[in-house]
């Protein structure tokens, strides 16, 4: 499986949340930005201001550096917890597709981001994450997750067609998303 790249997720996340585009560079310097960027082999996030690179900061691994980006950007501890839930949940979704698509497993099949018809679903509530069936406008089996790991697990055990393929599945899930990126 092709390696995943954490800046491409961090940068989908700081879209979703609306964090304007001046406020971060993932691939260089942009001046007034909080950077990051790949240099040989390892990360590098800093500060950008007045041609300098403030606060410099080097890491071997691209998820703790794009940590580091998030709680540079957050404003308190608050948007710090929101922002980095946001892109370990956003990642976790990315994992699962990526190894549904190299199982061959329909995107039809599912939806990760809430309803679709005749699909095993997945949403976000305010405290909790839904896994349901959508049918005919409506959500059945509904299932809720304190967190999104049990959640993505069943809707790996609801989108698989055999026990086979359910724990080669969620063998490839746990070891892609807790393996040290």
């Amino acid at each position: 499986m092709a390696k995943m790249s954490m800046r491409k997720i961090l940068r989908k996340v700081l879209e979703n949340v609306g964090i304007p585009e001046s406020y971060y560079s993932i691939e260089g310097y942009k001046e007034g930005a909080t950077c990051i960027e790949k240099v040989d082999k390892v990360y590098v996030v800093y500060n950008a201001k007045r041609d300098e690179k403030c606060k410099y900061r080097q890491y071997e691994s691209e998820l703790e550096a794009c940590t580091d980006v998030i709680r540079r950007i957050a404003k308190n501890n608050k948007d710090f917890r929101i922002l980095k839930q946001e892109f370990y949940d956003t990642r976790a979704k990315e994992v699962l597709k990526k190894i549904f698509e190299n199982e061959g497993i329909p995107r039809q099949y599912y939806s990760l981001e809430g309803y679709a018809e005749e699909a095993v679903c997945m949403e976000k509530s305010d405290d909790s994450y839904i896994v349901y069936i959508g049918e005919k406008g409506k959500k059945h089996d509904v299932n809720d997750y304190l967190n999104i790991s049990e959640a993505l697990l069943n809707v790996i055990s609801d989108v698989t067609e055999s026990y086979a393929q359910e724990e080669k599945v969620m063998e490839a899930f746990i070891d892609k998303l807790y393996k040290t990126v």
